[in-house]
């Protein structure tokens, strides 16, 4: 056997093995996912045998529509629609206004101002918890949904702001000035012009935002000490699984993990382009 023929079957081996590897790896990875599957589609009587079966005994789609309907889980699949979308476009507008003034603009204090908002970063997040609470709670925002989206309204993280700021350096500013020569001004420049060259990192934000609201528990279990106050579903799925028709049909709290599991894998799948690239092309320049 000749020294290529040697070499072509050890990579064969190599990546027969790497393969199988992986494969096991991903067993291992999907099995608790699709038990999930599997029983949020389950009868209610076979679900609650002692046994414990993996595979369901039908497809009992319904779960889906009693467990929304009768198991409360319908309110809270919506709050978290309406927060999410809110978070959604406040976090990379807040970012790209930001980044825009620290990466476009000159004004005195900018390095400065800019520094002391990166020390930010610094600050771990459950340290303003106990601050923020004190001050939603002095204005009557306890046991409501503000709290999960009002701070991106005004200041969506230091890293969000870096990320953009980033990723506005890499945009060639000659680009600009024919539009500043013809009386365009910052705003104009901002959304017209850096706006669409800047679309794969606000994707990325905009989506970021919105699995990190979607699958956030502790914020509102902070916020929430009513039962009758708006809840997301990831607070939802902590909460109605101590109710007593909850409880008795557990079938329909699969059938929500279910859904609340569905919806950031089919934002990662339709924008996952967007997501490598906006991540990947926010170079370090500056």
């Amino acid at each position: 056997m000749t020294d290529t023929a040697i070499y072509k079957t050890k990579r064969i081996a190599g990546k027969s093995v790497m393969y199988l590897v992986l494969a096991l790896i991903a067993v291992v990875l999907l099995f608790p996912y699709v038990f999930m599957l599997n029983r949020g589609l389950m009868s209610n009587a076979y679900i609650r045998t002692p046994d414990m079966p993996y595979w369901t005994d039908g497809l009992h789609f319904k779960n889906y529509l009693l467990a929304f309907r009768d198991g409360g889980y319908g309110m809270p699949l919506l709050y978290s629609f309406l927060v999410g979308i809110i978070v959604a476009v406040s976090t990379p507008l807040s970012s790209f206004l930001a980044a825009y003034a620290f990466a476009r603009l000159e004004w005195i204090g900018k390095k400065a101002v800019f520094s002391v908002m990166m020390l930010t970063t610094l600050l771990p997040g459950i340290v303003t918890q106990v601050p923020l609470y004190v001050l939603y709670n002095n204005i009557g925002l306890t046991n409501t949904l503000f709290p999960l989206f009002l701070p991106g309204l005004f200041f969506s993280g230091a890293m969000n702001v870096f990320l953009m700021r980033q990723f506005l350096l890499s945009v060639p500013k000659e680009m600009e000035e024919s539009a500043k020569l013809d009386g365009a001004n910052a705003f104009i420049r901002c959304f017209k012009i850096c706006a669409p060259l800047c679309k794969s990192i606000i994707i990325y934000m905009a989506v970021g935002g919105f699995m990190g609201i979607w699958g956030d528990y502790l914020t509102p279990s902070m916020f929430n000490n009513r039962t009758d106050a708006p809840i997301t579903l990831a607070y939802a799925l902590y909460l109605m699984t101590g109710k007593e028709t909850n409880s008795a049909h557990p079938e329909w709290i699969f059938a929500a993990a279910t859904i609340m599991s569905l919806v950031p894998t089919a934002l990662f799948i339709a924008f996952q382009k967007y997501l490598i690239e906006g991540i990947a092309t926010a170079g370090l320049k500056g």
